[in-house]
């Protein structure tokens, strides 16, 4: 028995120590250690001077394994206080069944500090990061926020999250007996891959001017908001976007969702006479007319059972067409659209990009809404050439705008400046070819016509004191969701500067001012808006004055 006996011990031996030793051994590293994510360092945003829009800061999670806390009550007292938070909301987590849950996510190093320093059995810290905006307000719409995991939920933080995120790693924390980490004994398994900075073309400076100007103009003339966009008209770069009101990205969660909607892209809306610049553009480019040709206003247009009229009298019944543009008749624009007819009319619009989306590298683009051409009524071509029947998004009417002021090209609107990757070595924005939709001589000949706009016409408030420039004034009646229109206007300006050699294209949208018509509400924003930016980018100022504020005929 005893031979027996010493036989089983030695088989158990070799059993446990040789044949399932590896087998023993992992099991006991199971125990000993811990899996766990290593996060890596998100990318930041930057301006196109390299100012940082939106950066990854040292932040603390405070948790607890309440299994280990032996006086609840004294400890929800003092980690209220130090957290800034209601003593008996604190104590319910800490008296949660289980062996995790965090009682505040993110929080400072300091206050991370003073929790520590408390010295609590069972209060533990979690290093982590938190997203940072340190400009608050700026292009707030734009750059979006991420969520309290770091995942971008908005904006530019969400179109290029897999590009910023970088990839986590893995490391085996060893663990005490008790389940607690034991500082300082890690072992790597695979390393975090930083993610890669992405620099944008937004300048800071031009950003901020028109936010201040569009709070300026929403303040003058009572309007629910408003939006703008400064764009550079021969590459596409966005210099600056913003709907207002903005509010802090730091602190969205507290933000209504309304006030967080990029209203230049992801809103559409009947752009009104402001869309008179495709109508121009294709009645110039098919050689319907010119701007000198001649053109009868009549009293009124009756086609089917709807009489079309101007929304002001004309001041002689013949008007030349590049005057048919400046003072906005609507019943010149009619007779124009007629003789160009559906098919071109229908043509130019889809070769602009209206109802289709634009490109632009940003989420939940609005491609606006265009009836097919198949389903037109008699009505149809008329109201379109007018601006109504059709909806756009504000950055397709100004990508529409650029094409005038380049030359006849379309281009691809972008924020994307260069990607910077965690090596230091670049990756530049890759320009898609731009696609010719009028000839240069059309284009200048478009110009010269939007120029009268402001000169002579409804846009004379969008002159400036330095730079020549062309536009087009929008007034559009709001759609009635139950049919028909409201009392109710979306009041617009988009042009180009400087005449002569555009380099930008500012457009501007405000929602219901008390002063209704664009040349009045949005106008004055552009001016202000369109100067500030060519001084900023050193544009040379207009040698010959056209349409400054000094040579305008006021209305």
């Amino acid at each position: 028995l005893l031979l027996l006996g010493l036989a089983f011990v030695a088989y158990r031996v070799v059993d446990l120590q040789i044949v399932r030793a590896d087998r023993f051994k992992q099991l006991a590293e199971e125990q000993r250690y811990q899996l766990t994510d290593l996060n890596p360092r998100r990318g930041c945003l930057l301006d196109k001077d390299g100012e940082v829009l939106a950066i990854s800061k040292e932040a603390y999670s405070i948790y607890a394994t309440p299994y280990l806390i032996k006086d609840v009550p004294s400890a929800a007292a003092e980690l209220s206080l130090v957290l800034e938070k209601p003593r008996q909301e604190v104590e319910e987590k800490l008296r949660t069944p289980g062996g995790f849950i965090y009682l505040e996510r993110k929080v400072s190093p300091e206050v991370a500090e003073k929790v520590k320093a408390l010295k609590i059995e069972g209060i533990g810290l979690q290093k982590e990061s938190k997203r940072y905006y340190p400009q608050g307000k700026l292009a707030s719409q734009v750059i979006g926020y991420v969520g309290t995991d770091n995942v971008g939920l908005a904006g530019l933080e969400l179109q290029y999250d897999s590009i910023l995120a970088g990839v986590q790693g893995e490391a085996g924390v060893e663990i005490d007996p008790r389940g607690e980490p034991i500082p300082g004994v890690t072992k790597m398994i695979e390393p975090p891959q930083d993610g890669c900075d992405v620099q944008l073309t937004l300048d800071r400076e031009i950003q901020f001017k028109l936010q201040e100007q569009l709070a300026r103009s929403l303040e003058e003339s009572g309007a629910r908001w408003g939006s703008g966009l400064v764009m550079d008209c021969n590459n596409g770069e966005i210099l600056a976007m913003a709907t207002c009101p903005d509010f802090d990205v730091n602190n969205f969660p507290e933000t209504p969702v309304e006030m967080t909607r990029n209203r230049i892209i992801n809103d559409a809306f009947e752009p009104g006479s402001a869309l008179k610049i495709l109508t121009a553009m294709a009645a110039l480019q098919e050689k319907v007319v010119s701007p000198t040709s001649v053109i009868n206003i009549p009293s009124s247009i009756k086609i089917g059972e709807y009489e079309f009229k101007d929304d002001h009298p004309m001041d002689k019944d013949d008007l030349t067409f590049a005057e048919v543009i400046a003072y906005s008749s609507n019943l010149g624009t009619i007779k124009t659209a007629q003789a160009l007819g559906k098919d071109k009319l229908a043509h130019y619009i889809h070769a602009v990009g209206l109802g289709r989306m634009c490109g632009v590298d940003f989420p939940g683009e609005n491609p606006g809404l265009v009836l097919n051409p198949n389903k037109w009524t008699a009505t149809s071509l008329p109201t379109i050439a007018i601006g109504q029947g059709i909806s756009v998004s504000p950055l397709q009417l100004g990508v529409l705008t650029a094409v005038a002021a380049n030359g006849g090209l379309k281009v691809t609107p972008h924020f994307l400046k260069q990607i910077i990757h965690p090596d230091g070595t670049v990756e530049d924005y890759q320009m898609p070819q731009k696609e010719r939709i009028i000839s240069e001589e059309a284009a200048a000949s478009l110009r010269y016509v939007l120029s009268e706009v402001v000169r002579i016409g409804t846009g004379t408030r969008a002159a400036m004191n330095f730079y020549n420039c062309a536009g087009k004034t929008g007034t559009a009646m709001k759609p009635d969701p139950s049919g028909g229109y409201q009392e109710a206007y979306v009041a617009t300006f988009s042009g180009m500067a400087p005449l002569e050699n555009p380099r930008l294209v500012v457009l501007i949208t405000l929602d219901e001012p008390s002063t209704i018509y664009g040349g009045l509400a949005a106008a004055p924003c552009f001016s202000r808006v369109m100067e500030f930016a060519l001084q900023h980018i050193k544009a040379t100022p207009s040698a010959e004055k056209v349409n400054t504020k000094d040579k305008v005929v006021s209305q």
